[in-house]
């Protein structure tokens, strides 16, 4: 899910979608691609081509279940991953590329903006195993980010990518959700990037997603309140999986100092019938004038909300 590729050239851009075209123009192959086997083979492909051992990450990826670390050809930063989940479907979508996108690959507007701060702040809300954090690290070598990730097994390796980067007085991370109050919350963990808080009108065995590979567990987590934090930031990046409506619908939405925000928002946990359509409503509503959609998919998709004039926060 995710924006352009700005160093990607035009002639890469046209082949692949003059070969998307001829895929989509036939039906069989167009089914052939869309098999679980295809959309492996070619996740491995696309998460080799970022790391500096392709070799080894693609026989791991094609082995059995396993974490493993590896280094990324850009920054150079270390990142792990457990093999054969959606670890790698979520490492594709941030610096993989999808359909010639990235996930977190800023507007160009807010992109300078950041790029002009000499030490930009940034929160990450649902950190998952710190993929996010990496990139932005990479990116903006300078920034400090505040990362906060309630899932256990999650957590673990976010700090784990955090020690072995030494980037400690950089990057902080709190064991906790994020929300619009604070307190202990029932959780479903084990979902790899789907672990969430359980909605309070939907108990967690009543809930249906598509199968993750993994058994969910139910636990207790504490939660923080979002507008009770230090959120005078240049970047807010929100993927709390359905969670993120609590937030969005609070009246203090409007005080919320972060310059960008870059949101997966969900239709789970929505309280109207178009989820996109109302997390944009709300955060124009809010004083986040500008509006970039990354992607529109169903269930989910990514959209990038600025304030144009920052020093009004």
């Amino acid at each position: 899910m995710c924006g352009k590729l700005s160093a990607m050239p035009d002639l890469t851009a046209r082949l692949r979608k003059g070969l998307r075209d001829a895929i989509d123009g036939v039906p069989a192959l167009r089914m052939a691609v869309k098999t679980r086997p295809v959309q492996h083979a070619v996740q491995v492909v696309r998460g080799a081509r970022v790391v500096t051992d392709p070799l080894r990450f693609a026989a791991l990826e094609l082995g059995g279940s396993r974490t493993a670390s590896h280094r990324l050809r850009t920054s150079g930063l270390t990142f792990l991953i457990r093999h054969r989940t959606r670890d790698v479907n979520i490492l594709n979508e941030i610096f993989g590329g999808t359909s010639a996108h990235l996930c977190y690959e800023p507007p160009p507007e807010v992109a300078a903006r950041i790029d002009a701060d000499p030490a930009p702040r940034m929160l990450d809300l649902g950190a998952n195993i710190g993929l996010f954090g990496v990139y932005a690290l990479g990116r903006w070598p300078r920034a400090r980010i505040h990362s906060f990730e309630p899932d256990p097994a999650n957590l673990n390796l976010l700090r784990l990518v955090v020690g072995v980067n030494d980037l400690d007085a950089r990057w902080s991370v709190t064991d906790a959700a994020v929300a619009n109050h604070a307190g202990a919350m029932s959780f479903e963990a084990g979902r790899y990037s789907d672990s969430r808080l359980v909605a309070p009108s939907q108990p967690a065995a009543e809930e249906t997603e598509p199968d993750t590979g993994s058994t969910p567990d139910t636990i207790e987590v504490q939660s923080v309140d979002l507008f009770a934090e230090d959120h005078q930031v240049s970047l807010l990046k929100m993927d709390i999986e359905g969670g993120e409506w609590s937030i969005l619908t609070d009246p203090r939405l409007e005080s919320l100092k972060a310059d960008a925000i870059v949101l997966e928002w969900h239709t789970r946990g929505c309280p109207e019938p178009d989820a996109r359509a109302t997390a944009g409503r709300l955060l124009q509503a809010a004083g986040f004038g500008r509006l970039e959609d990354v992607e529109y998919g169903q269930g989910s998709g990514v959209l990038w909300a600025w304030r144009e004039d920052p020093s009004a926060t």
